[in-house]
């Protein structure tokens, strides 16, 4: 049996979603957040000329829009109306190549504290990769992994002198 592990040489590319939402920096903030809603999504990827600019999370909205620690709390009044996303994204945000390793992933998203990065293919928008992705793609193999040394456990057992 080999010890290499089976994760290490998984790439963003099989797990990423292919169909990541974008928006312009000049749109509307509730627009981004219409959208959000309608995708079921909880970022959009800002581009401006196919080039990600920014990402635009509901944290980002939650955190802008409704505390006084940017100037844009929008629970006073009218000020909402006239914020773009521009206004509220994070910008230049870390991307990766569908190419990259997981385990590279991982280490880069601990390290920024984020869950959604962008991937990109020849620096274009290709995707979209979250934590939340991982965590079910590794449930997954950790399923099929148990199902695996379950049935290897029963030929041990039906093998095993003690059960004969």
């Amino acid at each position: 049996m080999s010890s290499e592990r089976s994760d290490v040489d998984l790439r963003v590319g099989r797990i990423a979603r292919k169909d990541a939402v974008s928006i312009s920096s000049d749109a509307a903030v509730g627009k981004a957040a219409q959208m959000m809603a309608d995708e079921n999504v909880g970022d959009v990827v800002v581009t401006e000329d196919n080039e990600i600019v920014g990402i635009i999370t509901d944290r980002d909205l939650t955190i802008h829009l409704l505390t006084d620690d940017h100037g844009t709390n929008v629970l006073g009044g009218e000020l909402g109306a006239d914020l773009t996303v521009s206004d509220v994204m994070t910008k230049d945000p870390m991307t990766i190549e569908s190419q990259a390793r997981v385990p590279r992933l991982l280490h880069h998203m601990n390290q920024a504290n984020i869950r959604r990065v962008p991937v990109v293919d020849d620096g274009e928008l290709a995707g979209i990769i979250t934590f939340d992705d991982l965590v079910v793609h590794l449930a997954g193999e950790s399923t099929h992994v148990a199902a695996q040394l379950e049935s290897l456990a029963d030929v041990v057992h039906a093998e095993s002198p003690m059960s004969k």
